[in-house]
């Protein structure tokens, strides 16, 4: 059995550049047959010259997918490794949008953060060996974390946590989210209309959290 390395990816940007993301990278299975796959070829495509082996996978299974009009989340499974060089190349060929993404390996030999921000690549993921210093590590997501999060919530002061999502793959509002699905909005209009539509439909209990209402705020 192979170790598997999980992957949360979360894209953030404008509507129609989150459209043709999804359009070109996330390939559904067929007929109940096999996975689904985020394209790493495709969404990245390589050089004429460059050899397949230049990712470490062409693919990654997607275990769950879920958007909204302005950001999408995928969490990806890949074998042994992570596609370093797949995220690396994400700010040439989706300048548009910016990204994300935990990495942990299943048996803890490495893990970490990365992120695409303002064009800037950076990556986080350490391998745990003997020269790993958990401490120095901490302090540096704690940081990366921070900057993903005032980049989430800009011009966004208005936020909500309904339900999870459940079997919700779009909800069609302009809304970031984070982690633990809060939900992020522009003007307090735009989120009182999100909450009466999710009202309208939900299909089980309201949780404590979704009655908690607030103005600006930092994602945890």
């Amino acid at each position: 059995m192979p170790n598997w390395v999980e992957q949360d990816l979360h894209v953030v940007g404008p509507r129609e550049e989150i459209d043709r993301f999804v359009k070109s990278g996330f390939v559904r299975r067929r007929r109940r047959l096999g996975d689904d796959v985020l394209d790493f070829m495709r969404l990245c495509p390589l050089g004429r010259r460059e050899k397949p082996e230049t990712y470490t996978h062409a693919t990654g299974v997607v275990r769950h997918h879920f958007r909204t009009h302005t950001q999408a989340l995928f969490a990806i499974a890949t074998t042994w490794d992570y596609p370093a060089e797949f995220y690396a190349r994400l700010a040439k060929h989706w300048p548009a949008l910016s990204f994300a993404c935990t990495v942990n390996e299943d048996a803890g030999g490495f893990g970490g953060m990365l992120t695409v921000l303002g064009g800037v690549y950076t990556n986080l993921v350490r391998d745990y060996d003997v020269n790993y210093v958990r401490r120095a590590h901490a302090r540096q997501i704690r940081a990366l974390l921070k900057g993903w999060g005032a980049f989430v919530t800009d011009e966004r002061p208005w936020h909500v946590a309904p339900s999870p999502p459940g079997d919700e793959r779009y909800l069609r509002v302009d809304a970031h989210f984070d982690d633990d699905f809060w939900f992020y909005f522009k003007t307090r209009d735009e989120m009182r209309a999100f909450e009466r539509a999710r009202a309208r439909r939900r299909t089980g209990p309201p949780t404590a959290r979704t009655a908690r209402v607030k103005g600006p705020g930092p994602v945890i």
